[in-house]
């Protein structure tokens, strides 16, 4: 350690050595605080001011400038008065439910006190119109030019408050004024500072505290009753003798504003803006009392009444009836295929129908008589159009075509097949017509045969039945004489399966065997089905491409006939039993 008597060292005299020591000595001790000082310099250099820094004091701002002056609220009043625009141009429905809890009531309240008004100035009339005095009341409102509902306001009023004034205590301005139906408010701020004027000038000229106050005045037929709060005075200008219970009602209502406004009352400083709200608690003031009449209204009154009644309810129930019948006549037209009514237009005491009627529907002006209305009452003024429901669209194919009635059209969804028989001719027309038809996707005539086919069908398979093949008795061999028959009935069996294939048909053909009554019956079987058998495998088969031969033995059977032969004794014939297409029915 050095000795106290050393002398200070000066770094200037110290070696690179020392120095380079000096500042590793002071880099040590005062780092921290110089890496600190080098942060706040470099914060103050490029200071920015982050959002959360104003933040944290930008609700307490607010309020210390608020209470200063009205400075703040002024500037603020524009930004607000366009964001509340923007806000209801861009979300309508958002400040609808907003405001919807406050205009609600505040609706229904002014509709039930206007309800309430009315009502009662109507009883009023009514109650004297048909009297001994209303009768006078009427000649003293034709004498004086007045009406009879104010002539009867002016003999039947106990008191009615007509005008209520909110006034500040302190500068006498006039906060907010509120005035009875049928009452016209003029000069308010006239009688605000008018009032006002005169309470100090009743205090100064005798004496009075500045607490007392002026509680009435009375100027020919009308009462000012006045009311004063700590912030506020309510005066009412009442016409009649009010009741005492009146005051309860003044006094409750200031007692409400000031409960509600108290804050911007002491801090008023002109803007009343901000009292509108009261003029729902001031309209509670407008109160009226009539004088009930106490006898009953007159027995012809009644009469009257109910007379009217009745007429109303005979005109009622007539209207009503009118008006199911001509909903009923809508909905029988609206419910029409073809029709489409578009709107309804009413001149004088027709009805003038728009809209659209395919030409297959049937007239609206018969619907009309069914209906029991005349057609002069009625127009209907339908354009043409082409109804493309599966009703319609079969109608028009109905009428297009006109197929006989040995051609049946079959339907499915927008596709439409005629199956059967008919002339050439019209099967050639309905090829030409069919597929231009609306409302079809397809059609086709695959299933239909010309008639002139299928008479040369059942002349070819009339003729092949008449044909037979005998046999001796006991034998199933065929003899030298059938073999003749064979080839007739080779070629009957060519002709009807070329003439199938052209009529897309598979005829089942039956070669029935039969034997005479000697012999046991299975023997019988046995022999009639050998017969069957070998008159089929004397015929080719495999070149028939439509037909489909079957041998049956029959055994003994005379039963029946076919070709007008009678089946029986000791042949094979044939039977031609059904085609299997979709033209030809089976033979009778």
């Amino acid at each position: 350690m050095a000795s106290p008597s050393r002398p200070p060292l000066d770094p200037s005299r110290l070696s690179v050595k020392e120095t380079k020591g000096f500042s590793h000595l002071r880099q040590l001790l005062l780092a921290p605080e110089q890496s600190e000082l080098e942060r706040l310099k470099n914060r103050l250099d490029h200071y920015i001011l982050e959002p959360s820094d104003v933040g944290r004091v930008l609700p307490d701002a607010i309020r210390l400038r608020a209470q200063q002056d009205s400075r703040l609220l002024s500037s603020m009043i524009p930004i607000t008065q366009e964001a509340l625009s923007l806000s209801i141009k861009q979300s309508p429905q958002l400040i609808s439910d907003s405001i919807a809890p406050i205009l609600g009531p505040a609706i229904r309240k002014a509709i039930t006190r206007a309800m309430r008004g009315m009502v009662q100035s109507l009883n009023q009339t009514l109650e004297y119109s048909m009297s001994w005095k209303g009768l006078q009341w009427r000649w003293e409102a034709f004498r004086t030019g007045k009406s009879f509902a104010e002539v009867v306001l002016l003999h039947t009023l106990r008191f009615r408050v007509e005008q209520v004034f909110l006034i500040h205590k302190k500068t006498g301005i006039l906060l907010n004024h509120v005035v009875a139906d049928g009452i016209s408010g003029q000069g308010e701020e006239v009688i605000s500072g008018m009032l006002t004027a005169i309470q100090d000038f009743v205090r100064d000229s005798f004496g009075q505290k500045q607490d007392d106050s002026l509680e009435s005045l009375r100027i020919g037929d009308l009462t000012v009753w006045i009311e004063q709060g700590s912030g506020a005075i309510l005066a009412g200008v009442i016409r009649g003798a009010p009741p005492t219970e009146l005051r309860e009602v003044f006094q409750e209502t200031l007692e409400t504003i000031h409960a509600q406004f108290s804050e911007l009352l002491q801090t008023f400083k002109g803007d009343v803006t901000s009292f509108e709200e009261t003029c729902l608690p001031l309209e509670d003031c407008l109160q009226a009392q009539f004088e009930k009449k106490s006898k009953g209204l007159p027995f012809f009154f009644w009469v009257l009444i109910g007379l009217l009644l009745l007429g109303l309810g005979v005109w009622a129930v007539q209207a009503r009836s009118n008006q199911q019948q001509w909903t009923q006549l809508l909905e029988r037209i609206s419910q029409e295929p073809g029709l489409v009514v578009t709107s309804v237009e009413e001149q004088g005491s027709e009805s003038i129908f728009y809209g659209l009627r395919d030409p297959l529907a049937r007239n609206p002006e018969q619907i009309l008589l069914e209906a029991g209305y005349s057609p002069k009452q009625a127009v209907f003024r339908l354009k043409p159009f082409m109804d493309l429901t599966p009703e319609f669209v079969q109608r028009r194919a109905h009428r297009v075509l006109q197929p006989p009635n040995s051609a049946d059209l079959r339907w499915e969804t927008t596709h439409l097949s005629v199956v059967g028989h008919a002339p050439r001719a019209w099967i050639t027309k309905a090829n030409l017509l069919g597929p231009l038809l609306p409302g079809l996707m397809s059609f086709d005539t695959n299933g239909m045969a010309g008639t002139e086919d299928m008479e040369r069908f059942d002349t070819l398979r009339a003729r092949l039945e008449k044909l037979s093949v005998n046999f001796l008795v006991g034998g199933s061999a065929l003899t030298v004489g059938e073999k003749t028959i064979i080839s007739k009935i080779s070629e009957a069996f060519e002709s009807l399966d070329k003439q199938a294939l052209l009529l897309g048909l598979n005829p089942q053909v039956q070669v029935l065997g039969f034997t005479d009554s000697r012999g046991t019956r299975d023997a019988n079987l046995e022999l009639s089905t050998a017969r069957a058998e070998n008159v089929v495998d004397a015929l080719p088969i495999n070149s028939f491409r439509a037909l489909k031969i079957e041998a049956i033995g029959k055994g003994v059977s005379i039963s029946a006939e076919i070709g007008g032969l009678p089946i029986g004794g000791r042949r094979a014939v044939i039977r031609v039993v059904r085609p299997q297409g979709n033209l030809l029915e089976s033979p009778k």
